[in-house]
């Protein structure tokens, strides 16, 4: 009898000491639904999410045992999602850039000092300007961070960065953010 109490870096280990697939299938059933949910965000297709859901079902079942635990499960599962999906968006010529500014959108407001709330217009704007200054690495980074409110120290763990090595490439997104914002705005009269 499998407990259904263990976490999820707990069954990993399991997996790895005892390799009975049964520990995977509880993992597989915990996580389907949100890796599902995550890939019909990227996609806005059903049909290409369940594809893609089942592709990370199998990257996951074939490279659970690289985990290592110096992260949370969930957040080494974002990167394999996240990676499957831009990937995917890739080859079916979809508009990565796109896809990523609608995830952040929202966030834009959190990442730009002393602002609360910004118009959908200039968020989007400044969105696609930054994201063209930067690797798909950062773009990462901040989906990780801002979106996904994950810890500096999982996502360090999950891309195999220095801690210092994230909250530097965090802080010179928000510093462009910022940048963009004031060359945006609009002077008030």
């Amino acid at each position: 009898m499998l407990n259904r109490n263990l976490s999820d870096e707990e069954i990993v280990v399991l997996l790895r000491t005892d390799g009975n697939s049964r520990y995977f299938t509880l993992i597989a059933e915990r996580h389907e639904k949100a890796i599902l949910k995550k890939c019909f965000s990227y996609t806005k297709d059903e049909d290409a999410a369940e594809d893609l859901c089942q592709e990370i079902l199998i990257k996951l079942f074939l490279k659970i045992k690289d985990f290592k635990g110096d992260s949370k499960f969930s957040t080494w599962l974002f990167s394999i999602v996240h990676n499957t999906c831009i990937d995917y968006l890739r080859k079916n010529k979809k508009n990565v850039q796109k896809v990523i500014s609608d995830k952040m959108k929202e966030e834009v407001a959190e990442l730009i000092d002393g602002v609360d709330e910004i118009p959908e217009e200039l968020s989007e704007k400044i969105l696609f300007e930054l994201l063209d200054t930067m690797t798909p690495e950062e773009k990462l980074l901040l989906l990780m961070k801002y979106k996904e409110k994950h810890h500096v120290k999982d996502i360090q763990a999950a891309m195999n960065l220095s801690e210092s090595a994230v909250k530097m490439r965090l802080k010179r997104a928000r510093d462009k953010i910022n940048l963009l914002y004031k060359t945006y705005k609009k002077p008030s009269l």
